[in-house]
Parts: structure tokens; C-alpha cells; sequence
């Protein structure tokens, strides 16, 4: 193989159909001998057949009376002529198998001397066996009178009449053969010279390309005297196809050029970082200078480094499969750490794209972290606010320890001041009872500073339904006091998802607030209900944990429901709301890739309705080296 490898292209197709046209041939010979050998062997088995049936009819009767002279008569007769070639010896038996004539002048051969009364002379047979130095196909045919049989006809038909024929066909063959062997040659090496003869002249424009010479006409006027192009076969076809492919790739590269020229402008003065990673293991394969600057790395230590690695990023985001071209938010508010570990957040835009033998995203990201700060001040200002609406009654929650404490220790006084003993049995309940005040009191004061402190927007896995508890301990009891039930159907079993506890308390903590000031304002308005209630339920949906908060108060008027979550849209009078609670929950919630969606009847109530995809376990992690 190697030896054809290193031919001519010439070389190559002169002797390919010189090959190809000797196999064919020889497999027409070695076909059309196999089928010859078989035709004229059938021939031979089915004239011999013929021919001993022949006798058969003929010497019944002299087998019936044992006529030796007329069954040999017969015998001759029937190697007579062109038969002689082919009928080699004759026996005439009886049914007992005995030899009544034969046509053997020199006796018979070893062969028939014994054996020949185990032969089956019923039936018609042809077996192929050597008599002497002869290879003979041997015919046996009955010889019957009705339905007896009464002796056979056994003839030895020649083998070597067919050999001959097969020789003179083999020599006639080997001489076709020759024949068309010359002319395919001559054909073969005509071919391949016009085949390569333009091919060769073709193979110096490739050169001439290969040079960075894009410009074919000024060659084929100047250097290149051959014009392969000048005729109208599939080569000189070819030739022109090339000659206008190099245009087209000169201005393809020139494009090429251009773009690479823009690429790399925009790639290394974009304001935001931007990153170039491979799709499958996520690794950074190239980053701009504003990315080194932002992240604090050098350039050497991001490449190679996982994405991953930067920032609390899911990978099952990057898995999926984008259009080429087309760029995708894939994250919004993602935590990325720099070198130092202080924490960035960016919105991640990615766009699937065709790199050098790779597939790759490129992922660009734009720094927000002031943004973040100052969403986080305005939910700790709405915070604050809420607080302050509900301080009368967290006040009064927190009064009642501090005035059993007040009330157990004027207690103790009093007894101390007149000399008297207190029972060691009232002390101790009255100890008791004091310092389980004062658990109680630092139980709300320390729900109030975990609630009112200052979120970070990261993510982990909480449970949604102890969000709802803890909400529910610091305003149960002020929301009971306006005649309000508050109910908790809350699955058990319900998935985490991945979020911020302190964020989750605040968006379940406005929507109570909200339904409490409609079921409050249809009180105040309507006076058609008597106990306010308020519903909360949670529950799982396939991949997604819902969250239900359900009341009963004044509802949403049907040209309103496009407007509640806008900014600075609110329904309150003047001085008693901003607008902004909504808007903050909204946006809490997209932060996280939930939704939320409202269904409100006026007058009869409003259910607003949270949806957030459950945690996937092997969601990715920071490594400790950050």
C-alpha cells in the first residue's frame, strides 16, 4: 500500500484500470469456466443417460432370454461414430447383477470383477469413479419389463472429453484476456496523461495560492503558460471553480481580516469583562484586560482556571443549547469573588459561538455591585418602614414580659422592705416566671434584629416554610389583634430552593402586610365581614416550590392588576405608602429565578402566587482556595 502511495497521480489511475480491467476480466473467465464445466458436464451426464436408455429399450428382450451375441451387438453398436469419444466401455447385467455383455476387448477391469451384484440396478444413478487410468462418470439404468426390474445398462462416460474442451476454452480465453489486457493499457496510460496533464498545471495555481497570491489572473497572464481551463470537461470546469473560489476566499480573508481587526478592539477595550471559555468542562481559554482588572487575577492565572470558580454559578445554566449568534442572560445578580475574596455582582450574558476547533460560550459580565447596594438599602428602608407601622403593637407584644418582670420584682421589693420571708415554693415561681419573661422578650428582640438586619443577595438552600414561622412569630400576634386569622397550610415535605432567608422573610412579611391593609380598608369601607383571615400555603409542582398568600380583604380593581408592580404605584392614600413594596418583591424574586403572579376579585379578596425552582443538589461551589 505504501508503494501505491507514494505514485503519480498518473501512475496511480493508468495502473488502477489496469488493474481493475485485469480482475474483471479474470473474474468473467473464472465465471463464465464454472459455468461452462457445469453445463457441459450436465450435457454429457444427460446424453449419456440418453444413450444407456436407449440401449435399455433395446436389449430387454435379449436380457429376458440371455442373448449374450445380441447384447453385445448392441453394447458395440452404442459406442459407435462420435460416441466412441464419449461412451468408453458398456455393461449389460441382469437383475442378479451378473455381466451379460460389456465392450471391454481386454477384459474386464478390477473394478467390475467384483461388487457389481451389491449394485442397486433399480435405480437410475451417476457416480464419478477412475476404471483403470480413465476418471469416468458411470450410468446406471434400469432395464425394466412393466414393473420389474430384469437388469440394467451401466456406461462409463469419458471425463477427459471435457477436459479437453475446458483446455481449448482456457487457451481461448488466456488470448482474449491478452488482447483486451494491450488495449486497456494503451486506454489506461492515454487517460491518465489527460487527467493530470491539466491537473498538474492546476496543482502550480494551488501553489502560486499557497504563497498568499490570491491574485490567479496576474499569474495565469505572467508566470503559468498552461491554461487547464480553456476546454469544456469536468477538469477545465474544476480550474475555473478554483480560480473563482480564490477570489472568493480573497475576499474572505480580507472580511476575515477586518473582523479579527474589530474583534480584537472590542475584546480587549470593552468596559466589561468578558471571558471566552470552553463549553463542556467550563475552562476560561481567553479574557480581556478589564476582567484581569475587575477579578484581580493576571491574565496566565484565569486561563485554565473553571468559571466556575469564580462564583456561586449553576452549572446545569451553561448546559443548555443556545443559537450561535445569539446572546442569552443567563444570570442576573450573580456573586463573584475576586483574587482577594471581596465579593462582585454581575448580570452574566452569554452567547454561544464557533472557536478555533472548539465549541465555546463567550460570557460577558457587567459589574452591578452598586446597583445591589443600593437595591439592599431600599429593602432595608422598606424594612425599616414596616417596622415602624408595626411598632405600636410590637411595643405592646414586648410590654407584657417586661411588665411580668416589673410586676415580680415590685414583688420581691415589697416583701424585702417589710422583713418578710418569702415561701422558698413563691420565690421560686416567681423567679421562674422572671426569667421566662425574659427568654420571651429576648426572643422577639433578637426575630426583630434578624429581621430587620441587612440582607446580602447570596444563595443557599432554606426552607421556605421556616420563613414563613419566623415571619409569623413577629407579627402573628399583631395582625391577631386586629381581628385577623392568619392560616398556615405548609407542606412538610417541601423541597428547599436557593435563596436568602432574610430576603424571603421580607417578601412573605409585605405580602401579610398588604393583605392586612386590604382586609383592613374593606372593613373600614365596606363593613360587610366581621373576622379578617389570611391564608399562607406551600407546596411543590414537579421541579417548582409555590408559595400562596390568600386573603379576604377589599381586592384589586381589574385596571389596576397591570400597574401594582410598577414603581411608585399605590392605592393608599397620600403619606401612607410609597408604591415600592411590590416593586421590592418583585425584583427579590427575580433575583432568585422565581415568579410571581396575582388573581384578585374586587371585594371579595387576593391571592398572589410565588414560584421558585427547587435546589438542585449537585449545584457547583466556590472551592476554599477563594
Amino acid at each position: 500500500m505504501k508503494f501505491f502511495n507514494d505514485l503519480t497521480l498518473k501512475n496511480k489511475i493508468f495502473i488502477s484500470c489496469l488493474g481493475f480491467t485485469l480482475i474483471v476480466s479474470i473474474l468473467i473467465a473464472l465465471f463464465t469456466r464454472s459455468l461452462l464445466i457445469t453445463s457441459l458436464t450436465n450435457e454429457l451426464k444427460t446424453r449419456g443417460v440418453g444413450i444407456s436408455q436407449s440401449i435399455a429399450d433395446s436389449s430387454r428382450g435379449f436380457i429376458l432370454t440371455k442373448n449374450r451375441p445380441e447384447l453385445t451387438a448392441l453394447a458395440y453398436d452404442a459406442r459407435l461414430g462420435n460416441r466412441k469419444d464419449i461412451a468408453l466401455y458398456v455393461l449389460i447385467c441382469d437383475k442378479a447383477g451378473r455381466i451379460l455383455a460389456h465392450t471391454f476387448t481386454t477384459g474386464l477391469p478390477e473394478t467390475f470383477k467384483y461388487g457389481m451384484e451389491k449394485t442397486d440396478h433399480s435405480v437410475e444413478s451417476i457416480v464419478q469413479m477412475q476404471v483403470d487410468r480413465h476418471w469416468v462418470f458411470h450410468v446406471t439404468v434400469p432395464v425394466k419389463e412393466g414393473i420389474y426390474t430384469i437388469g440394467s445398462v451401466q456406461m462409463g462416460l469419458n471425463q477427459h472429453h471435457i477436459d479437453s474442451l475446458i483446455a481449448r476454452l482456457r487457451l481461448l480465453f488466456l488470448s482474449f484476456l491478452s488482447v483486451v489486457t494491450i488495449i486497456f493499457f494503451f486506454l489506461s496510460h492515454r487517460l491518465s496523461l489527460h487527467i493530470t496533464k491539466p491537473i498538474s498545471s492546476l496543482i502550480q495555481y494551488m501553489d502560486q495560492l499557497t504563497k498568499g497570491d490570491f491574485n490567479i489572473e496576474a499569474a495565469r497572464n505572467t508566470s503559468l503558460a498552461m491554461e487547464p481551463g480553456a476546454g469544456d470537461d469536468e477538469i477545465s470546469v474544476l480550474t475555473n471553480s478554483f480560480i473563482n473560489m480564490a477570489a472568493e476566499l480573497k475576499a474572505s480573508t480580507d472580511k476575515l481580516r477586518e473582523s479579527r481587526k474589530k474583534y480584537h478592539s472590542l475584546f480587549q477595550s470593552g468596559p466589561n469583562p468578558i471571558f471566552v471559555i470552553q463549553k463542556p468542562n467550563f475552562e476560561i481559554l481567553d479574557a480581556n484586560p478589564k476582567a484581569t482588572e475587575l477579578f484581580g487575577y493576571e491574565s496566565d492565572e484565569l486561563v485554565g482556571m473553571s468559571l466556575l470558580n469564580l462564583g456561586d454559578l449553576e452549572k446545569h445554566e451553561f448546559s443548555k443549547s443556545y443559537p450561535i449568534g445569539q446572546a442569552i442572560v443567563l444570570s442576573s445578580k450573580v456573586r463573584f469573588f475576586k483574587k482577594n475574596g471581596d465579593a462582585v455582582f454581575v448580570n452574566i450574558h452569554a452567547c454561544q459561538a464557533e472557536y478555533p476547533g472548539r465549541d465555546v460560550i463567550i460570557v460577558a459580565t457587567t459589574d452591578i455591585t452598586e446597583l445591589v447596594e443600593k437595591d439592599s438599602l431600599l429593602i432595608q428602608a422598606s424594612k425599616m418602614t414596616n417596622l415602624e407601622k408595626m411598632s405600636a403593637g410590637i411595643a405592646h407584644e414586648i410590654n407584657q414580659p417586661l411588665n411580668a418582670i416589673k410586676m415580680g420584682s415590685e414583688y420581691l421589693c415589697m416583701m424585702n422592705e417589710q422583713n418578710r420571708a418569702v415561701k422558698p415554693a413563691d420565690l421560686t415561681m416567681v423567679l421562674t416566671e422572671i426569667s421566662a419573661q425574659v427568654t420571651r422578650a429576648s426572643e422577639i428582640v433578637g426575630r426583630l434584629k434578624t429581621f430587620s438586619r441587612k440582607a446580602d443577595f447570596s444563595r443557599d438552600p432554606i426552607d421556605l416554610n421556616q420563613c414563613v414561622k419566623s415571619v409569623h412569630k413577629i407579627i402573628g400576634r399583631q395582625i391577631a389583634l386586629q381581628n385577623i386569622d392568619i392560616t398556615l397550610c405548609l407542606d412538610n415535605f417541601l423541597p428547599k430552593i436557593m435563596a436568602h432567608n432574610n430576603r424571603m422573610e421580607q417578601v412573605i412579611f409585605n405580602l401579610i402586610t398588604n393583605a392586612r391593609d386590604a382586609i383592613n380598608e374593606r372593613v373600614e369601607t365596606q363593613m360587610d365581614i366581621k373576622q379578617g383571615k389570611i391564608e399562607i400555603s406551600s407546596f411543590s409542582h414537579g421541579q417548582m416550590v409555590a408559595l400562596t398568600v390568600t386573603d379576604n380583604g377589599i381586592g384589586i380593581k381589574p385596571g389596576q392588576m397591570d400597574n401594582i408592580f410598577d414603581s411608585f404605584f399605590t392605592t393608599k392614600e397620600m403619606g401612607e405608602g410609597m408604591g415600592l413594596g411590590l416593586p421590592i418583591i418583585q425584583g427579590i424574586i427575580r433575583d432568585y429565578n422565581g415568579t410571581i403572579s396575582v388573581e384578585s376579585t374586587p371585594l371579595t379578596g387576593t391571592s398572589f402566587k410565588i414560584l421558585f425552582p427547587a435546589q438542585i443538589q449537585n449545584h457547583p461551589q466556590r472551592t476554599s482556595q477563594q
